[in-house]
């Protein structure tokens, strides 16, 4: 017997959530296929673990070096088996608010199973059970690119890096992106010795160079060796050995090796040319309403590509959500502000300099060291700066933050480059002395000043305040 639903949403991870759980509370009749766990990768194998171990590291960290505050903490020591209990307590505590229990008792039908496309509205699951569906999302997450060669090895990527029993000796990270260097610095801070690779010429490249060339020079001076414009061509293992061969010759060896190379989206599992959905290779063809090639079937979180951000999946899920229920289509955000949660964290939203440039925009730049935040200096956190493109009007194209708590403060430049806002209205806010977000007031009245200083609103300005004087 063939059970019907108005709403059938693929994949239990973070946009699959988003539309399950919106659905159901507009009244749609909602059910979610999930065949692993509720939660997807940020719950079991991203933001939450490894954010709990860089907690973790940094406090170790902080601890290690409270001598510089007059502080002394002899003889610091890292039970590691203590610090992933505590990462498994944690995931635990978050995944009880999306277990399917509790999405049963908000009003979805919940399926333990995968699925596959017997046509284009009709689905079979692993359990023999099969389902007609009026509309559809596919959220079915992206997997781990692994480089050729290393097939022959027990590499790690994030969904097996939290399983780990032991402290790594020597860790080899493969990639120089967010992953790999958030792992990197946790890993190190916690007593591993840590070897990254990545085959590009900085760190993070999609950031600014100047936050590149900072958190470079952090990690190399903790102790991360690391190896830029290289790439690894191939792999082997012995009992206790894993041996990495770079493209210039180089061989390492170590205990353990993380692959952080990136994902990629394939639906090929999901049987799509019975349902007529149009791919490459796996790679689902999407509009920028999220609609495939199918106009009744949506697509919404790491399936889609880049921007591959949990925020970002739960942006998708909504915008999924509302395109399949409303006659106004609704265009996914291409553009969305990170956070790579190293210690200094780096923010970014918007265009950087170097797109701001591609783009032909004529634009000025506010560069200001975290050292004039106070909070910062009375915090001993003072590496870092604030960086912001904006047009001569003062209009926001793009910001960059790196210092403490620097995701915290981008939200307030992520949602005035959303709006097209100017950067004094950042000035006319109140923010709450001392704190980091106050820097947003100090730069925001740099802007201001040097605007009122050279513009010609500013001359006018003077002459009227002269005369009312």
């Amino acid at each position: 017997m063939t059970k019907k639903h108005t709403l059938v949403v693929i994949g239990g991870g973070t946009a699959g959530l988003a539309v399950a759980e919106t659905a159901s509370m507009l009244g749609i009749d909602v059910a979610l296929i999930e065949g692993n766990r509720m939660g997807g990768d940020c719950t079991w194998y991203g933001c939450v673990p490894s954010k709990a171990l860089l907690a973790a590291a940094k406090i170790a960290h902080d601890a290690q070096t409270a001598s510089e505050m007059g502080i002394h903490t002899e003889n610091v020591t890292v039970d590691f088996v203590q610090v992933m209990r505590y990462i498994k307590d944690t995931i635990q505590q978050i995944y009880e608010d999306e277990s399917p229990e509790k999405l049963r008792e908000h009003g979805v039908v919940v399926y333990e199973a995968t699925a596959k496309f017997r046509d284009a509205h009709t689905l079979e699951l692993s359990n023999g059970e099969t389902i007609h569906a009026k509309k559809i999302v596919i959220a079915t997450g992206a997997k781990n690119n692994v480089p050729s060669g290393f097939e022959d090895i027990p590499y790690l990527t994030n969904n097996t890096l939290f399983d780990l029993t032991a402290l790594p000796e020597h860790l080899i990270i493969i990639g120089g992106g967010p992953i790999g260097v958030e792992m990197a610095q946790a890993f190190c801070r916690l007593g591993s010795r840590i070897t990254l690779v990545t085959d590009v010429q900085r760190l993070l490249p999609r950031d600014e160079p100047q936050a590149s060339e900072l958190i470079q020079t952090i990690l190399r001076s903790e102790g991360v060796t690391i190896h830029l414009n290289n790439s690894a061509v191939s792999a082997s293992a012995t009992e206790d050995t894993l041996t990495v061969t770079l493209a210039d010759g180089t061989t390492l060896s170590g205990s353990h090796v993380l692959v952080a190379i990136g994902k990629h989206s394939d639906v090929r599992n999901l049987n799509p040319d019975a349902a007529g959905l149009k791919h490459d290779n796996g790679r689902l063809l999407i509009s920028d309403t999220l609609r495939t090639s199918q106009k009744h079937i949506f697509a919404a979180g790491d399936i889609v590509g880049a921007p591959l951000f949990t925020h970002a999946a739960l942006s998708e899920g909504v915008v999924a959500l509302t395109n399949s229920i409303s006659p106004i289509a609704t265009k996914r955000k291409k553009h969305m502000p990170w956070t790579t949660f190293t210690d200094p964290e780096i923010a970014h939203a918007g265009m950087t300099e170097a797109q701001a440039k591609a783009f032909g925009k004529s634009y000025e730049i506010i560069h200001m060291p975290i050292t004039r935040v106070d909070r910062a200096m009375t915090d001993g956190k003072r590496q870092g700066f604030i960086k912001l493109i904006h047009a001569p009007n003062g209009r926001l194209y793009g910001a960059t933050i790196v210092g403490h708590n620097a995701g915290e403060m981008m939200n307030e430049w992520a949602q005035l480059i959303e709006r097209k806002g100017r950067v004094s209205e950042v000035a006319s806010a109140i923010h709450i002395y001392p704190t980091m977000s106050f820097s947003n007031t100090i730069i925001a009245s740099v802007h201001l000043r040097r605007y009122l200083k050279h513009s010609f609103v500013g001359k006018i300005a003077r002459r009227v305040v002269g005369w009312l004087m």
